[in-house]
């Protein structure tokens, strides 16, 4: 396993509200045919306790409004450059 796997397995996104949360010291979470889910607090577990099908249908949705905002700050940082890799 690598170092990047190790660290994703650390850190869960809190459906709820997007928020990073590890996986290793979490306080709150909620079990889930055979899943575990993790949250940032007590309030996001218990709106994902009441219809987490609403969560688990829209995360995708959240990730994507997530990379929009980030494509949005890098290129506002970037001018509108695309980067390099090399």
């Amino acid at each position: 396993m690598t170092r990047s796997q190790a660290q994703k397995l650390r850190v869960q996104k809190d459906l709820v509200c997007g928020m990073d949360v590890a996986s290793e010291n979490a306080q709150f979470t909620f079990e889930l045919d055979n899943k575990t889910y993790y949250f940032c607090a007590a309030a996001c577990r218990d709106k994902f306790e009441k219809p987490p099908d609403k969560y688990l249908k829209h995360s995708s949705f959240f990730l994507k409004r997530w990379w929009d905002n980030y494509l949005k700050r890098l290129n506002k940082v970037t001018n509108g450059k695309s980067q390099c890799c090399h």
